[in-house]
């Protein structure tokens, strides 16, 4: 009992600390630079966008005001299935160069995707969303790693917008800091594990028509690109803004989806993890595997502790038992109050994992997620 416990506790401690700590030594040890250059390859940005009237026209005018070579960029937004003013909206600028591309049913994300990248005519394709807002040289600051012949992908940084009434912002962006350091360090050891798809670009030769029901899509073609011997790389100067989802009710079945989702991922690329033969390998699983398995450590570590007979066990039980308590109380608060204040990191840690517990049960023992995306308010 206390074997588990200890290799629940260094499962935690590995994931969280353990693994960016290692690769931040190996790339310091054996970084593989990324030759950068003046490179201005023809793009096009595909804007997936459903039911996206509240936001789709300052998209549109941020997505005006990008600076990028006359003539090297072309725009295609896709709504397939939106039933509000989003199309009106964008068509209204069809005159300045836009493409609009529609169709009634909805189909889910990854068909809207392939739908467009067929249609698409740039040497590399730029994945958005309609909710994200990019600083002016960001395509430029993507492009110029695709001068590296062996970069197949370049994922930008994602940074919250700040909105003190949204109750997942101080977490979100505690998180979303922590992952580019982190893919920062991988990008520069080789290749990181997954993109982030609001700022995810790509060789146009290099895309892979996706099976309709995988709901990553970003994380599929990640895994394409590495698979074909090409490295995925992290631009931390390339941005993309946005703001958090209001409520952790939201914020929770955000995370439910990615786990499951990622589950998934894994039953796609069965050679590549079973068993792990590379590097890379090693790393999707320290990174992303391990991270969706946490709540089982922690579950493994609560319960371990309350069986043993030892006083310095049991009173690690009940510090554990304190700690979930706390989140509770940090629930309390904000549904009552709308903030947990000393609670919310409790509260946060608690949330993530829960989603990430629910997303391992709903994969594995129902239907599973599909490819529509559910929307949260904006």
């Amino acid at each position: 009992m206390k074997l588990l416990f200890w290799v629940a506790f260094v499962a935690v401690l590995y994931t969280y600390f353990g693994y960016p700590l290692l690769v931040w030594l190996l790339a310091c040890v054996k970084p593989k630079p990324i030759a950068q250059g003046d490179f201005s390859p023809s793009v096009s940005m595909i804007i997936a966008a459903y039911n996206e009237e509240k936001v789709i026209g300052s998209k549109m005018a941020n997505t005006m005001a990008l600076a990028y070579p006359e003539g090297q960029l072309e725009i295609i937004v896709v709504a397939d299935g939106s039933t509000d003013q989003t199309v009106s909206i964008v068509q209204s600028y069809v005159k300045k160069g836009v493409t609009v591309l529609h169709r009634p049913a909805r189909q889910g994300k990854t068909a809207a995707l392939n739908h467009a990248v067929s249609v698409a005519t740039g040497e590399i394709i730029l994945f958005s969303d309609a909710n994200t807002v990019y600083e002016p040289t960001v395509i430029q600051k993507i492009a110029r790693n695709f001068h590296d012949p062996s970069v197949g992908g370049v994922s930008g940084r994602k940074v919250i917008l700040k909105d003190c009434d949204r109750q997942t912002s101080q977490g979100e962006t505690a998180f979303w800091n922590y992952e580019g350091w982190l893919k920062l360090g991988e990008s520069r050891l080789g290749s990181i594990v997954g993109a982030d798809g609001e700022i995810f670009a790509i060789r146009r030769a290099l895309f892979t028509p996706m099976p309709s029901f995988i709901v990553h899509d970003d994380m599929f073609l990640s895994l394409k690109i590495v698979e074909a011997g090409f490295r995925v790389i992290y631009e931390g100067e390339a941005t993309s803004a946005e703001y958090s989802s209001k409520t952790l009710h939201d914020e929770f079945f955000l995370k439910v989806r990615y786990a499951s989702a990622g589950y998934q991922i894994f039953t796609q690329f069965p050679e590549m993890f079973f068993p792990p033969k590379t590097f890379f390998a090693f790393q999707f699983i320290s990174h992303k595997l391990f991270r969706w398995l946490i709540p089982f450590f922690l579950l493994i570590m609560l319960v371990s502790s309350a069986l043993i007979p030892s006083l310095w066990y049991h009173s690690l039980f009940w510090g554990q038992v304190s700690f979930y308590l706390a989140a509770v109380l940090g629930w309390v608060l904000m549904k009552t109050l709308g903030r947990a204040t000393l609670f919310y990191v409790p509260l946060y840690f608690c949330m993530g994992n829960a989603a990430a517990l629910y997303g391992f049960f709903l994969h594995f023992f129902s239907a599973g997620q599909t490819s529509l995306w559910r929307k949260a308010e904006r």
